[in-house]
């Protein structure tokens, strides 16, 4: 499966961190492992036996035994499989290990392959086992078309284009970015061994939350926890071996996110591990770490090893469909994100700062995850709460992106409740990093939570207006009434000056709350929609987050005077203009329309719509005597 997104190399120091992987390609293809080294596929046959490497306790390795029974040829395209009954360190009970990826099999001291497959509910320790040979094949490939693309100059957009609507604002929808799962799937009726996922400092609500999105994937997020510092002292400067815990890490700070795997072989600084892919990203850049194995859970399924990263001794920069690789040494480039939660008007606020990945089809995920679990390391949110967030997004060279809103509802409480606090915050990071005009780099994360008790609604219940009948130039008066939630009604005064070139007619005044203010502000602007270049999606973003929930928003619609052509606004074309473009072409070009929009702030977050009519004339006191 072709990498779904090569465009990481997007600033300095993404062309700096390519540079650094190419020159480990080069390094790479010199120092490859040696082909007498490891086994063709060619050359095994059933019966023959062996024995394996991996870590049940702490960072121990111990022996099993393995016995071919057999190989299947061409279970996918260029992929083969080894069969082996595994024996020896409980298996025969524990079946096939979650965390086991990786293992290696020797054969007479040559390398086999890397234990990678199994069956669910099996009933006796069979693995199917991926060749070395082809990991070895796959990763030369991966690292000759990075190079390849360093040298022609390219760099690829994101491959799929999202929406520029901002989920949480301009619709009600929660975000939702699940990762794309992997190629290829069961080999052989057989499927990738799962990947422990070791989430440490997360809620249940939080893994709940990852557990949705990563285990189509092949992952198996838990509850996990850091190694003691005695064990990291101790333990985490020891050097990855064949055998030996190889963790991940998506998340790392206050909260740290790792997969758990085995190291397969070391060559000079490069490494492989796993047998299969993590997420099929093709080019990528983990932090590569040591790791900890606390125990073994049996199950009826698959047993797993629960296992915590120690330290990152490298990168790992490459998953393709035979396994992972990484090169010792060197730091990830990781996003910083930091946000501070206060819960109550007398609580501490606290904040937590973690880094994460800069994947583009995995970051808005995490970003996610990671505010949500951090409202909820304060426990449980009031049943009714109000909820003021703001964020800043820091971009390289453009101006930051900054979010201030207040929300309260329904909407924010119960078991979706925080996804639907954060998807604005996820949404804007999503339409950033797979947005397929240029590339954009995020400097940083900042969020701030300020959580109370108490649902703060007010719905619209009804609007008067002062008289229904205007002359061009006069402001249209009004007074809204809103009720809000276990409240008295109030009562809130609208003016809205008149253009004195305003056409006579019939006109309608609708007051609205946030969410139906900007559909109506995006259908007057379709070429907001539409955007050509990575500026015109910036401008979009910053359309959409400028309203506020709690604000209540008058809009009188005027004659439609424009177009939207190609993209391109063009308002104010007098009616020849507009019906030329319109013959013109097969479709008519979307109509660009003139709203009078005032807004005025409540202390409440406001729901509802109203609309009444009313009538411009030239000559008000004419038209009454004529009546």
């Amino acid at each position: 499966m072709r990498s779904l997104f090569s465009a990481r190399w997007s600033t300095g120091h993404g062309l700096l961190a390519l540079l650094a992987i190419l020159g480990g390609a080069l390094v790479c293809q010199a120092g490859e492992p040696d082909r007498k080294m490891y086994w063709n596929v060619e050359d095994i046959r059933p019966g023959m036996k062996g024995t394996g490497q991996t870590v049940m306790v702490g960072t121990k390795l111990e022996e099993f035994g393995a016995e071919v029974l057999g190989v299947m040829r061409g279970v996918s395209p260029g992929r083969d499989m080894i069969l082996c009954r595994l024996t020896g360190l409980n298996l025969e009970h524990a079946g096939i290990i979650q965390g086991m990826s990786g293992s290696p099999i020797y054969i007479n001291g040559k390398l086999l392959g890397a234990v990678a497959f199994a069956w669910e509910f099996g009933k006796d320790p069979i693995a199917g086992v991926t060749p070395f040979e082809q990991m070895v094949q796959y990763v030369r490939s991966n690292d000759r078309r990075i190079a390849a693309e360093a040298k022609d100059g390219e760099i690829h957009a994101a491959r799929s284009i999202p929406t520029t609507l901002i989920d949480g604002l301009a619709t009600d929808a929660t975000f939702d970015a699940s990762p794309t799962p992997v190629s290829g799937g069961a080999l052989g009726g057989m499927r990738p061994i799962a990947t422990p996922i070791a989430a440490t400092g997360f809620s249940p609500r939080a893994l709940a939350f990852l557990g949705d999105r990563f285990r189509p994937l092949g992952m198996a997020p838990m509850a996990g926890g850091a190694a003691p510092e005695r064990v990291i002292r101790e333990e985490g400067d020891k050097p990855l071996v064949p055998g030996a815990p190889l963790s991940i890490a998506m998340v790392t700070g206050d909260f740290d996110l790792s997969g758990i795997g085995t190291v397969t072989h070391v060559e000079g600084n490069r490494v492989y591990g796993f047998g299969h892919p993590m997420f099929s990203l093709g080019a990528c850049e983990f932090p590569m770490m040591t790791g900890y194995i606390h125990t073994v859970y049996p199950r009826a399924s698959v047993s797993m090893k629960m296992g915590s990263p120690l330290k990152v001794v490298g990168v790992l920069d490459t998953d393709v469909s035979t396994g992972v690789a990484g090169h010792l040494g060197g730091v990830p480039d990781m996003l910083p994100l930091s946000v501070r939660v206060k819960t109550g008007r007398y609580s501490e606020p606290q904040v937590y700062h973690v880094q994460i990945v800069r994947e583009p089809n995995l970051l808005a995920t995490l970003v996610m995850t990671v505010l949500t679990n951090a409202i909820d390391t304060e426990g449980n949110l009031p049943e009714e709460l109000t909820a003021k967030i703001k964020a800043t997004i820091k971009l390289k060279g453009h101006d930051p992106i900054e979010l201030s809103d207040t929300l309260s509802g329904p909407r924010f409480t119960g078991q979706m409740g925080a996804a639907n606090l954060f998807s604005p915050i996820a949404s804007i990071v999503n339409i950033l990093v797979r947005n397929p005009m240029a590339p954009i780099r995020l400097e940083a994360i900042d969020c701030d939570v300020d959580i109370t008790p108490g649902r703060k609604v007010a719905t619209i219940e009804s609007i008067r207006l002062n008289s229904d009948r205007l002359e061009p130039g006069q402001t249209l008066k009004g007074s809204v009434t809103i009720k809000p939630f276990k409240g008295d009604r109030q009562t809130v005064d609208l003016e809205l000056p008149l253009p004195a070139d305003i056409q006579e007619g019939s006109y309608e005044a609708t007051v609205c709350d946030m969410g139906n203010s900007l559909r109506r502000r995006l259908r007057n602007e379709p070429s907001l929609m539409d955007p050509r270049d990575l500026s015109a999606i910036l401008r979009a973003i910053h359309f959409q987050i400028e309203p506020q929930r709690t604000a209540l928003y008058l809009h009188v619609p005027l004659q439609d005077r424009g177009l939207s052509v190609e993209g391109q606004s063009l308002p104010n074309l007098p009616g020849s203009a507009r019906a030329v473009f319109n013959t013109s072409r097969q479709s008519q070009d979307p109509a660009v329309r003139t709203e009078l929009i005032q807004a005025v702030n409540t202390s409440y977050v406001v729901e509802g719509m109203q609309t009444l009519k009313f009538t411009v004339v030239k000559d008000k006191g004419v038209s009454l005597k004529s009546e």
